[in-house]
């Protein structure tokens, strides 16, 4: 299934030479002579294919490996003022694939010592920590038991590459595979938000924290529901206030929500909800990225980076890994860090 892939991904850059080639030479030509036309033509695609060969062999050994911390500030009236400076560390498909050598795992490592070093209240995974299936995982379970011990709580949800849907597995097997990514995550300190949802409490006062299982727009698998997210924390003791049928809450706690696919904000949660903050991944910016344009915004009105509308916010994490040939054009793998303000 991989080689399957990386051949479609090679055979579009090669069509797209082609057609580059092609174009340059026609309009070349009706400005100018035949030679000359094949002499800028030889030029601009040979010109083409060297930045393309030096920018993946780039990406592949250098820009895959340099991390970058992005802090970020998160603004909202309805933020507890005991959450004033409330510090979360947001990481996202980590694609453990992608890093299954020994320079691959020292890297993780260096995750690890700076999210240590930063020292933040909370740590969120947005989904997609293997590309596959579970057992890409099994030589990271002690990098991931460390980033469980720190001493920071450690919430986890799926992401689209996390059910074993692109695998020859039957659904029996995709299930075990599933619950068995779901263990070994919590084996390692880590706490899976599916379709679930907590109370953060700091000096008597408390936000929500929201997780859903993967909800994505064709092709990608819907198993997320944020109603029942919602449901796991009502109960005679514990009532999140007044809700509608989403399960949106009339109360003025600030609600953050960890969803795989950014596109479901648009889809539910600013349409049906009051949910504050949604934190998403899934887009890697598509794994290329010049200035503060990516292929990615053809697909994804929100791609990378916070983003507004109405008073709630979203932030899409760019990610660590990727899928595919192994290879980020100046897309740093990400580790984000969100500092809430009151406004």
């Amino acid at each position: 299934m991989k080689l399957i892939f990386y051949g479609i991904i090679i055979l579009t850059a090669l069509i797209a030479i082609v057609i580059f080639d092609q174009v340059v030479y026609w309009t070349s030509r009706l400005l100018t002579g035949r030679e000359t036309a094949q002499l800028v033509r030889c030029c601009l695609t040979g010109l083409l294919v060297l930045v393309l060969v030096v920018s993946a062999t780039w990406g592949h050994f250098v820009t895959r490996y340099q991390l970058d911390i992005k802090h970020v500030d998160v603004v909202s009236e309805k933020l507890p003022a005991a959450f004033d400076g409330y510090r979360i560390v947001q990481l996202s498909d980590l694609h453990l694939d992608w890093f299954d050598t020994e320079r691959g795992h020292r890297f993780i490592e260096e995750m690890t010592d700076s999210i240590e070093t930063i020292r933040p209240d909370l740590i969120v995974f947005t989904g997609d920590i293997v590309s596959g299936q579970s057992n890409e995982a099994d030589s990271f379970i002690p990098s991931l038991q460390r980033l469980g011990s720190i001493g920071i709580p450690v919430y986890s949800i799926l992401g689209n590459h996390d059910y074993a849907d692109y695998t020859r597995m039957s659904p029996r097997q995709k299930l075990e595979d599933v619950n068995r990514l779901c263990a070994l995550q919590e084996e390692a300190g880590w706490h899976m938000l599916c379709n679930k949802g907590v109370w953060i409490e700091k000096d008597s006062s408390r936000i929500l924290l929201l997780g859903v299982e993967n909800i994505g727009e064709p092709p990608f698998s819907t198993y997320g529901d944020l109603k029942k997210a919602f449901k796991s924390l009502t109960s005679e003791n514990d009532s999140i206030g007044k809700k509608d049928s989403i399960g949106q809450e009339t109360a003025a706690s600030f609600k953050i929500l960890l969803s795989h696919n950014p596109t479901h904000w648009r889809k539910e949660i600013l349409p049906a909800t009051d949910i504050d903050l949604m934190l998403a991944g899934h887009t890697h910016a598509v794994q290329i990225q010049v200035g503060n344009w990516s292929p990615a915004q053809w697909k994804y009105p929100e791609w990378s980076g916070l983003y507004e509308d109405g008073g709630q916010q979203l932030y899409v994490n760019t990610g660590m890994g990727g899928v595919g040939i192994p290879v980020r054009i100046g897309v740093k793998p990400e580790v984000t860090v969100l500092t809430l303000r009151r406004k």
